[in-house]
């Protein structure tokens, strides 16, 4: 087993090929996963199992997109290090006492009615933004080739902002398609991107664990070239949110509020 300067790891396997009824012993690349604990004012709050890199982002991205805090300004100092993030707050928080924990395959928190999460002024269907069809388009074609882990090791997922004239604002990758959407809702808010203005990329379901998220910052539209659930699309349609699946070969379904894509012929 080596490591590499990324975060992969070489394991020697043997390939069983029935086609050509062979095997082969070869050496494999697969992406690490290691815990993640995040502080909160000294307390521990959760436990991430995620792709150790961009973990000061993923800590303040979880904590916008969970609605923990309102900004950046809501926090005096962060501190990361290997599988730790500390992060001082401005004002106290009452935790319950019980420590979340986070899967990679899942987001570990709890189902909600959609509107019943969302705090006032959180609806943002009277955003003007609009986007072409070919920015949707060219997001997520943009999205898959940043998408360098998954490349070499196929075990990971990718999100990524893009503005209206389809300029990367801001890329992460992890095992998690929620650690992912935390980490670039974290590396926007550090480069002081507007959400409000802005196309959420993924290649995750978009669950309504997923909708939240991007509702909670204010992004008006999301797209992935996977599907929703019905929750996700009930939550983005009460939310506001431009919610768009199958994002593929020239084509994309959306699912809630049209009138942010601009269709430049009669359907």
């Amino acid at each position: 087993m080596k490591n590499t300067e990324e975060p992969i790891v070489e394991y020697e396997i043997l390939r069983v090929d029935l086609k050509s009824c062979s095997t082969l012993r070869l050496r494999d690349r697969i992406v690490f996963e290691r815990h993640v604990e995040l502080y909160l004012n000294g307390e521990l709050y959760v436990v991430f199992s995620a792709s150790p890199f961009q973990i000061r982002e993923l800590a303040v991205g979880h904590l916008l997109a969970e609605g923990l805090i309102e900004g950046l300004d809501d926090i005096e100092k962060v501190e990361a290090s290997a599988g730790r993030v500390n992060v001082y707050l401005s004002r106290d928080i009452r935790l319950d006492g019980r420590v979340q924990r986070i899967l990679s395959a899942c987001g570990g928190g709890v189902k909600v009615p959609p509107g019943s999460w969302m705090k006032p002024g959180r609806f943002i269907g009277s955003l003007k933004v609009k986007f072409s069809p070919q920015i949707v388009l060219d997001a997520v074609k943009r999205l898959n080739s940043e998408a360098h882990v998954f490349k070499d090791t196929g075990g990971t997922h990718a999100s990524a902002l893009f503005s209206v004239d389809g300029q990367l604002l801001a890329f992460s990758e992890d095992i998690g398609r929620h650690n992912a959407v935390d980490k670039v809702i974290g590396r926007a808010a550090i480069n002081g991107v507007d959400f409000n203005g802005v196309l959420l990329a993924s290649t995750g379901r978009l669950t309504s664990e997923m909708v939240v998220k991007a509702a909670t910052v204010g992004i008006p539209v999301v797209a992935s070239m996977a599907a929703p659930s019905d929750m996700g699309v009930k939550i983005a349609e009460s939310a506001g949110l431009t919610l768009i699946g199958f994002v593929r070969g020239g084509r994309f379904n959306v699912y809630t509020h049209p009138e942010r894509i601009v269709i430049g012929f009669k359907p």
